[in-house]
C-alpha cells in the first residue's frame, strides 16, 4: 500500500532526463559577463560624453591609473582612466569638480560590475580655470618668481609713466584722471587688448618693449571683471614678461577682491588701477610738503653749520698759538737744535766705526811682510783713512777705496815686482819656462829676464869635459 509522502515524492521529483537537459542549457558566470559586455555595446555608442561631479578620486602612484566616482543628483557610475590616457592631461581634477568625461562603458568581468573607461576629462566652468591658477601659482612660487627680494623698489618721483592697457578700458580713465592732477608728468599709453584670445601674447610683448631709456615705471592693469574676463593676466607668458621686465611694473587688476597671477609676480601689487595710478604719483603729491620740510631742515643745517664755525672760530682765536705765536717758533727751533745734535752724533758715531775699520785693516797689513809692502799698505791705508774721514756717508767712496786696496794686492803680487826684488825668470826662446835641468839640452838658447831687460845665453853640456 502506498502512503502519501510516497505519492508525493513520486509526483514532485523531476525525471533524470528533464534535469540532464537543463544542466546543458546552463551558461557559465563568464558566458553571463560577457553577453552582458556585448549588450552594452550594442546597446551604447562607441564613444560617449559624460557630465558629472568628481568624486573619490584616487591617482594611483604605482600603476598611474586614476579611479574616481562620476555622479549627478540622482545616480553615480565608478570610472577609470588608463595611465596613457592620464598622462595627456594638462590638469589633474579634485574632487567636487564637474567635468565632461569621454570614453565608453564595458564590463569589468573580475568584479561583476560595469565601469566607465574615461579616455580624456575637461574640466567645466570656473573651477577649471582656479585649478589652472592653482597650478600655475605652485609652479612659479617654486621657481622664486614671487620672491620679495628680487622685487624692484618704484622710483620716488618718476617722470616718465607708461600704461598698458586698452584705450576702451574703464581702468584707463580712472587713472588718468589720477595723472591730470600731475601735468608735468610723460604719461603713454601702450594700446593692448586685455580680454580675449591672444590677448595675452600682446601684453607680454608690450612688457618686453619698455626699456630704461624711455620709461622710469610701467602701470599693468584694467577694469574690474569676472575670472573669464580676467584671465589674460593669470597667463605665464604675462608672469614671465613681468617678470624679466626692465623697469619697475605696479599691477593694477579688477576690483579688491581680485589677485592674479601678474599681480604676484609685480614689483608692487595695487587693488584698482586707480589705486596703481595714486601709487605712482604719491611722493609727487607730498612734493610740496617736501620741499617745505627740506627748506625748514636746509635752514636749520646752515645755522647749526653757522654756529658751529663760529664756535670753532671763538676756539681758535683763544688757542694759545695766536695769542703766544713766538712759542710756536721757539719749539720749532728747539727741535731744529735736537735734530742738529742727533745728526752730529750720528756722524760722529759712523765716523768712529769707520776709523775703528780702518785700525783693525792696518793691523792685519802689519802681518804682512817683507817691509816694503807693508810700507805701500801703511801709505794706501793712510789714504784710504783721510778718504773715509772726508766722505763718511758716501757709500760710492768705501767701495772705490776697496778696489783701489784690491788693485794694489795685485800689483804686490805681478811677477815684475819680484823681479824688481832682484829674482830672474829664465825660458827657452819659445818662451817655456825653465823649472828644471832637465828643461834645458845642450845648445838651446836661454833667456833671462831681469827687471831692466833680458839676457840672452847658450847652454853647455856639464857633462863635456871644457877645452882649456
Amino acid at each position: 500500500m502506498t502512503d502519501f509522502f510516497d505519492f508525493r515524492a513520486k509526483v514532485v521529483r523531476p525525471p533524470v532526463e528533464a534535469e540532464e537537459t537543463k544542466q546543458q542549457r546552463a551558461i557559465s558566470v563568464g558566458d553571463l559577463t560577457a553577453r552582458i559586455d556585448a549588450a552594452l555595446k550594442q546597446g551604447l555608442p562607441s564613444s560617449l560624453l559624460v557630465r558629472g561631479e568628481i568624486s573619490n578620486l584616487n591617482h594611483h602612484q604605482a600603476s598611474g591609473h586614476i579611479y574616481f566616482t562620476l555622479k549627478d543628483g540622482k545616480s553615480c557610475i565608478d570610472c577609470v582612466m588608463f595611465r596613457g590616457d592620464a598622462t595627456k592631461l594638462r590638469t589633474i581634477p579634485r574632487d567636487g569638480q564637474e567635468v565632461l568625461a569621454t570614453g565608453s562603458v564595458r564590463i569589468y568581468a573580475q568584479r561583476g560590475r560595469y565601469q566607465f573607461y574615461c579616455s580624456n576629462l575637461t574640466l567645466l566652468g570656473a573651477g577649471a580655470l582656479e585649478e589652472k591658477f592653482r597650478q600655475l601659482q605652485a609652479k612659479l612660487e617654486r621657481e622664486g618668481l614671487f620672491e620679495q627680494a628680487r622685487k624692484r623698489p618704484l622710483p620716488r618721483f618718476p617722470q616718465r609713466i607708461a600704461l598698458v592697457t586698452s584705450k576702451q578700458a574703464a581702468g584707463l580713465a580712472d587713472m588718468l584722471k589720477v595723472f591730470a592732477r600731475t601735468p608735468w608728468l610723460t604719461i603713454d599709453v601702450h594700446h593692448v587688448p586685455v580680454q580675449g584670445a591672444g590677448s595675452a601674447a600682446k601684453i607680454a610683448e608690450a612688457i618686453r618693449k619698455l626699456k630704461p631709456s624711455a620709461y622710469d615705471l610701467a602701470i599693468v592693469g584694467r577694469g574690474g571683471g569676472s575670472l573669464e574676463d580676467l584671465w589674460e593676466f593669470n597667463e605665464e607668458a604675462v608672469a614671465r614678461a613681468i617678470f624679466d621686465a626692465t623697469i619697475p611694473i605696479v599691477t593694477g587688476i579688477g576690483h579688491e577682491v581680485d589677485v592674479a597671477i601678474a599681480d604676484l609676480v609685480a614689483d608692487y601689487h595695487a587693488h584698482t588701477p586707480t589705486e596703481a595710478a595714486q601709487v605712482v604719483i604719491s611722493a609727487w603729491r607730498q612734493a610740496a610738503d617736501f620741499v617745505d620740510t627740506a627748506a625748514i631742515r636746509l635752514r636749520r643745517g646752515l645755522g647749526q653749520q653757522i654756529n658751529l664755525a663760529k664756535h670753532r672760530l671763538g676756539a681758535v682765536e683763544r688757542h694759545e698759538m695766536f695769542r703766544r705765536p713766538l712759542d710756536r717758533i721757539e719749539r720749532l727751533r728747539e727741535q731744529l737744535d735736537d735734530r742738529q745734535r742727533q745728526l752730529a752724533n750720528a756722524l760722529a758715531e759712523r765716523l768712529g766705526g769707520s776709523q775703528r775699520r780702518v785700525a783693525r785693516l792696518e793691523q792685519r797689513l802689519h802681518a804682512f811682510h817683507p817691509m816694503a809692502r807693508l810700507a805701500v799698505a801703511r801709505q794706501r791705508l793712510e789714504r784710504i783713512s783721510l778718504s773715509l774721514q772726508h766722505r763718511v756717508n758716501s757709500r760710492i767712496t768705501r767701495q772705490r777705496g776697496r778696489i783701489e786696496t784690491l788693485d794694489a794686492r795685485l800689483q804686490a803680487l805681478n811677477p815684475l815686482g819680484v823681479l824688481r826684488r832682484g829674482y830672474s825668470l829664465t825660458t827657452l826662446k819659445n818662451g817655456k819656462v825653465v823649472k828644471s835641468i832637465a828643461d834645458v839640452k845642450r845648445g838651446d838658447v836661454l833667456v833671462t829676464r831681469v827687471e831692466d831687460g833680458s839676457i840672452e845665453s847658450v847652454a853647455r853640456d856639464p857633462n863635456q869635459p871644457e877645452l882649456f
